[in-house]
């Protein structure tokens, strides 16, 4: 098992299912090919399509509590059915574009999303730069994750899918806006480099009432 460092950059996420995951990634790949080194590739085991709920530097030590509290939420909660309805572009703190497709910002994910923060409200710990990441990262993904309370949760919170680097189009083949899908599963993620989901710590079936019964979530 890979070790973790003292203090842990973590996200909390929702895993879309598999088609959707297949079309951010093929979404991703359209931008990979105008830049190569655009620095996101993301994949089904290493770098996952994810919605964020709840980004925050932990010590590795309340992992397993944190882990506890996320399953009781995601076992009384519902799957939830979420709607793609744009592609959505915005500035990272170091100035590039960066394309996402933006979730639709329903009262059952607001509700998970305040839920989740509330409970982990007592583990931030004092961030201890990059070394809280999997691999290498820069100053500009410490930052986003430190502010994530204050820019980007509670009424700030907009739920999307990161895509990657560039101006993606606005229309893509195959894709026709809205897309409706499910949400079936959860996980607590280490983050990698740009805030992206390297590792599944924890996996969460939503709705599932069995008390403990947890897996990997990550898409097979």
């Amino acid at each position: 098992m890979h070790k973790l460092p003292d203090t842990v950059a973590i996200d909390v996420v929702l895993l879309p299912p598999g088609p959707i995951m297949d079309m951010a990634i093929g979404a991703n790949r359209t931008l990979l090919a105008g830049s190569p080194d655009g620095g996101i590739r993301l994949d089904g085991e290493d770098c996952l399509p994810h919605i964020s709920v709840a980004m925050l530097p932990v010590r590795s030590g309340d992992i397993p509590e944190i882990t506890a509290k996320v399953d009781r939420i995601a076992r009384q909660c519902s799957p939830m059915t979420m709607t793609v309805d744009a592609v959505v572009k915005h500035r990272s703190g170091t100035g590039e574009t960066v394309s996402a497709f933006h979730i639709l910002r329903a009262e059952i994910l607001q509700l998970f999303h305040k839920t989740v923060m509330n409970a982990l409200k007592p583990y931030p710990a004092p961030p201890a730069g990059p070394e809280m990441f999997a691999g290498e990262t820069s100053a500009s993904s410490v930052d986003c994750l430190v502010r994530f309370q204050k820019t980007s949760a509670y009424l700030r919170y907009s739920p999307h899918i990161t895509l990657g680097f560039g101006n993606l189009p606005e229309i893509l083949p195959g894709i026709d806006f809205p897309i409706r899908f499910e949400v079936t599963k959860a996980a607590i993620c280490h983050l990698g480099s740009h805030c992206t989901c390297r590792r599944v710590l924890a996996g969460f079936d939503l709705g599932n009432r069995t008390p403990g019964a947890r897996g990997r979530a990550a898409r097979r």
